[in-house]
């Protein structure tokens, strides 16, 4: 194994994402413009070589701020198919890819 930063990434893992289910394909999609299949029912499969990404989201609530608003998802994650290595690259990407700006 490597000693890489971040390679410790386990096969699932469970995120929250203050974002709505349209927001969250969106940047999905633009993060992973090499092919986001959705499989229904808030259902994602990313593939990239023997790796598989399949991402699950349903709506949590949302989170307050003051006024502020902000739709909230449980977003679960389940890699197949290759090593921690492999999956932290994949989750790097994805979260560089679906950054948002902010102050």
């Amino acid at each position: 194994m490597s000693s890489e930063a971040g390679s410790d990434v386990p096969e699932r893992l469970l995120r929250e994402v203050a974002a709505s289910a349209a927001e969250f394909e969106r940047a999905l999609r633009l993060a992973w413009p090499d092919g986001v299949e959705r499989i229904g029912g808030g259902a994602f499969l990313l593939r990239d070589g023997p790796l598989c990404l399949r991402i699950r989201i349903r709506p949590d609530g949302v989170r307050r701020i003051g006024l502020l608003e902000l739709p909230r998802l449980a977003v679960s994650y389940a890699f197949e198919g290759a090593d921690a290595t492999a999956r932290a690259r994949m989750l790097a990407r994805l979260d560089l890819g679906m950054r948002r700006g902010g102050g």
